[in-house]
């Protein structure tokens, strides 16, 4: 599931440096953080980010936003489903144009 939301990281990051966008330093960040009760992990890009207008489709299954062929819009619903199906939740923040953070949040046990 972490590897799924890191290749979607490069994956945008990498189409966003195809636009030739002058400056532009592709980055992704994977961050873990100890929340007592919960562990926390973040993965970051500032690719191209999500659209509005989307958002709230990434998580349903057979949604991509990749061309025929390169995606089958399994991933993030596959994700979604592990970590819910684990008692945690998978978030997004994200800004069309500015890139991405995915977080997950599960229980210690």
């Amino acid at each position: 599931m972490i590897l799924n939301l890191i290749n979607n990281a490069f994956y945008t990051v990498s189409e966003k440096a195809k636009l030739q966008t002058a400056g532009f330093e592709p980055l992704v960040k994977v961050i873990t953080k100890n929340l007592e009760d919960k562990i926390e992990i973040s993965v970051q890009d500032n690719g191209n980010g999500i659209p509005d207008s989307i958002k709230e489709k990434i998580f349903q299954p057979f949604f991509t936003t990749k061309p025929t062929g390169q995606g089958t819009g399994l991933g993030l619903s596959l994700s979604y489903d592990i970590v819910k199906a684990h008692g945690g939740e998978l978030t997004v923040k994200t800004k069309d144009g500015d890139g991405s953070e995915f977080i997950i949040k599960m229980p210690i046990v």
